[in-house]
């Protein structure tokens, strides 16, 4: 005698990621739209900003590198700042971190991958230090930016920690991309 038995938890029934019973190639996810729409805002924003009287905005990137991949992006920076109504300059500079030019900056965004690189003595008081950088050091768990924190925390206006600055941030925003990107391909998430 055979024995036979259903399970009603393996029955068939839509997945929340299912769109298709049957798919030939992935759904491509595209940043492209929710970018042109933040360009949006942020140009709005520039007209308002300029409307109230204020001088327009001004990005100042300074390249230290040799890397094809950093001048791609500086580039991509300055092609944005423009569509969005920003003035732009890419001051190229040799490996020897151009202390000056930090010196002069309101909001430095410190990308270097060199830990504790920007010095007190590298900006301007009362500055706003974004630190983007991470880096390991002294063995896998410790981590430190690219700004000596204690430091420049004495004479920054606003500074970033790291971790726990930048970071968080970054992973809340790719949340929210993900979910603005499930709502509009119509996918539901748990």
């Amino acid at each position: 005698m055979a024995a036979t038995s259903s399970c009603q938890c393996c029955s068939l029934r839509p997945h929340p990621f299912h769109l298709e019973a049957v798919r030939n190639e992935a759904v491509v996810i595209s940043g492209r739209k929710l970018a042109q729409q933040i360009k949006q805002e942020v140009q709005q924003e520039v007209e308002e900003w300029l409307a109230s009287g204020n001088k327009r905005p001004h990005l100042s990137m300074i390249l230290v590198s040799e890397n094809p991949a950093s001048h791609s992006y500086v580039l991509n920076k300055t092609r944005t700042a423009a569509e969005v109504g920003i003035n732009s300059e890419t001051i190229m500079k040799p490996a020897s971190q151009p202390k000056k030019h930090k010196i002069l900056a309101d909001i430095m965004i410190t990308a270097t991958g060199i830990p504790n690189l920007t010095t007190a003595d590298m900006i301007q008081e009362g500055a706003t230090v974004i630190n983007v950088g991470i880096n390991r050091v002294h063995d896998p768990v410790t981590l430190v930016g690219d700004v000596d924190f204690e430091g420049v925390r004495q004479k920054a206006g606003y500074i970033t920690p790291v971790p726990g600055g930048i970071g968080p941030v970054a992973v809340v925003m790719r949340e929210e991309r993900e979910v603005l990107k499930s709502k509009e391909l119509g996918v539901t998430t748990n």
